[in-house]
């Protein structure tokens, strides 16, 4: 869908080539702290070492605020349980700055883990040092899904990452650049980056995802499609790879449908089977919630497309893709006839990027009608 892929290029396999998403520990009061621990290690090294630092989630379930700071989001959330942040290169040297910074995280959960087993004397001090090594350990061990990166793999996995894959990673800081470019609009800028890392790197992702977004912004999803359908016609990829373009092929070519400007009887159906396959491989089904909702759409089941659209704009950290998810709101109550509603969805839309395609397309129609 409009914005689906650029979220999904730039911002998650590019820009956010460090996403430090708690893994599945029980999460325990003491393993709570740890984890905060652990995570403010992290923002620490990001900013020491020159990283960039573009959301920081404080909490679980429904948002309650959600600013912006600098270059970084703060989303705080109702249930304050957790801690997640999104941090990429952003300089070169990316791969040492990443390390340094995965460092200080392991170290400082480390030290918290160390002081519980020194402290066990203390009420309920046991508790703490079993629950915090158990949690450390699962931290360190590598491990790199479609949108998660965990410290262990940061430690051992990124030094020892193969070519092309390392020079992805290094293309990082020149990617994170369009990604910003068209956060605020400037296709033309985001346009002269994506030429210029196509210039320097024209066989990695990178420079695809880049394409594949700027073909979005610009009203393009068709040619987006195309770009991802040869992309992964080219050969055997690890499945977080194949998952990342698969999740690109659905949003890019159901958006493409939906725009009537591509033949639904022959792409409507590999979008289908691309977004089935991607969640196969891994990657997160809630992470494609407004791709699922243009679907929806698609097929008429407005009140589902809904409560997609609702549940995607309020778990993405894009405000490109959710500008996208609330454009598919509003076209959802439009569809039921509820056009004070839709306007108020369009507005939301309008808040994060009125200059976003479908976000127009959606202000025109609802003004006709």
């Amino acid at each position: 869908m409009g914005g689906r892929a650029c979220h999904i290029g730039v911002a998650h396999h590019i820009a956010r080539a460090v996403n430090t998403r708690p893994l599945a520990v029980p999460q325990t009061k003491n393993a709570v702290i740890l984890a905060l621990t652990a995570q403010l290690g992290l923002l620490l090294g990001a900013g020491l070492f020159g990283l960039r630092i573009r959301h920081v989630v404080i909490g679980a379930r429904r948002a309650l605020l959600r600013r912006r700071i600098g270059r970084t989001t703060l989303t705080v959330r109702a249930l304050p349980v957790s801690m997640e942040s999104e941090i990429g290169p952003w300089r070169s040297p990316a791969v040492l700055r990443s390390w340094l910074a995965g460092l200080l995280s392991a170290l400082a959960g480390t030290a918290v883990v160390a002081a519980s087993w020194w402290g066990l004397g203390v009420p309920l001090g046991r508790g703490f040092a079993v629950a915090g090594t158990a949690m450390m350990v699962a931290k360190l061990l590598p491990r790199r899904g479609a949108l998660l990166t965990s410290t262990g793999w940061l430690l051992v996995g990124l030094p020892r990452m193969p070519e092309p894959r390392r020079s992805e990673f290094r293309a990082a800081p020149l990617a994170a650049a369009v990604h910003d470019a068209l956060r605020l609009g400037e296709l033309d800028e985001a346009q002269r980056r994506t030429d210029q890392l196509a210039a320097e790197h024209p066989d990695l992702d990178a420079a695809l995802w880049c394409r594949v977004a700027l073909a979005e912004a610009r009203g393009e999803p068709a040619r987006g499609a195309m770009l991802l359908l040869g992309r992964l016609s080219e050969g055997d990829r690890l499945p977080r790879e194949m998952s990342q373009l698969l999740a690109g092929l659905a949003g890019a070519g159901v958006s493409a449908v939906e725009a009537g400007t591509a033949p639904a009887e022959q792409l409507l159906p590999t979008a289908r089977d691309a977004l089935r396959d991607a969640v196969r491989l891994g990657y997160p089904e809630l992470q494609l919630s407004g791709t699922r909702a243009v679907f929806a759409l698609l097929d008429g089941e407005h009140t589902e497309a809904e409560r997609l659209a609702q549940l995607g704009a309020e778990f993405t950290t894009s405000p490109l893709t959710r500008a996208d998810d609330y454009a598919t709101l509003a076209r959802a109550r439009m569809a039921r006839r509820d056009h004070a509603a839709a306007r108020l969805a369009l507005r939301l839309a309008e808040d994060d990027a009125a200059w976003w395609p479908r976000v127009r397309s959606t202000r025109e129609r609802l003004d006709i009608s």
